[in-house]
């Protein structure tokens, strides 16, 4: 594509996207023409996409805490930090009040009205309290559900030696910071380290719980999803049916490798979860390696 195929929102998408006989063009290039017309339609303007990206790059400021008294500085300093004309700033700003992240108010400035927290989806050290790895205030699990169960299906295959109907422990709780709810999590542990756990030690953290029953924590892997809370999920977690949610999926390993919990989680949307560093995997080489042994 030629270096003025794409313009700032307005421009052809394609040379010859609009314009001229269409009828003389070949089948092909007709159809690239009619897409790139529907196509840019449907593209927001230059000024948008600046917009977004300064609310984006606002919104990072936020959750490293650049703005630690609550107040943004004024319309004027942010134009020259962010190098955006004052009508592209006022834009993100207004994106991020949709947000729910800040208030303006004449005469008062712009301030947050909701934090916004990145905490590790690593594990905590052994030795490590849940207050200190999550750095987002007092933290306390509110127990909802504490009971033996027969594994279904989809649990027995998340757990390492568990078959179908084994008995695994079932625990659900809410996460509070600062008496505040923060994400909500049903765990699943397998029989042999759940017999172990002292239940006294759940009122410190989760974690604490495993290291009672002598569970080395050593790896979770952690997948997410994007979704809107149901209404019982919202009531948990004090937010609205529909508001946006993370899904968590975790299954915690010994130092074996073995799967020994199981947690389907949901957390408030303020928080962002860091899974770090990711190594990059050379598939080409892997498949050399395989085929020359």
């Amino acid at each position: 594509m030629s270096s003025g195929a794409i313009r700032s929102g307005h421009g052809d998408l394609h040379p010859g996207a609009s314009g001229g006989n269409r009828e003389s063009l070949p089948d092909a290039a007709c159809e690239r023409a009619v897409f790139g017309d529907q196509v840019r339609e449907l593209l927001p303007a230059a000024s948008h996409l600046a917009a977004r990206r300064v609310r984006d790059l606002l919104r990072a400021a936020l959750r490293a805490g650049e703005f630690g008294t609550g107040r943004l500085p004024g319309e004027t300093e942010l134009m020259a930090q962010y190098r955006a004309p004052r009508d592209v700033l006022r834009e993100a700003l207004d994106l991020l009040r949709r947000d729910g992240l800040i208030e303006r108010r004449r005469g008062l400035g712009t301030s947050t009205v909701r934090a916004e927290y990145v905490v590790p989806g690593a594990l905590p050290p052994q030795d490590r309290v849940l207050d200190d790895h999550l750095a987002v205030g007092r933290i306390t699990p509110r127990l909802l559900h504490w009971a033996w169960t027969p594994a279904p299906r989809v649990i027995a295959g998340q757990l390492d030696d568990t078959a179908i109907g084994d008995d695994c422990l079932c625990v659900e709780y809410v996460l509070l910071a600062n008496r505040r709810p923060m994400a909500v999590f049903t765990n699943y542990i397998r029989a042999p380290e759940a017999a172990r756990v002292d239940q006294s030690r759940f009122r410190r953290d989760f974690y604490a719980l495993l290291h009672s029953g002598g569970i080395d924590t050593a790896s979770c892997d952690v997948g997410v999803q994007a979704a809107g809370a149901d209404e019982h999920t919202a009531a948990l977690l004090h937010a609205l049916p529909g508001e946006p949610v993370l899904l968590i999926q975790q299954r915690i390993r010994d130092r074996s490798g073995r799967v020994v919990d199981y947690a389907l989680g949901a957390c408030r949307n303020e928080l962002l979860i860091e899974i770090g560093h990711i190594p990059r995997f050379d598939l080409t080489g892997a498949h050399l390696r395989k085929d020359s042994a």
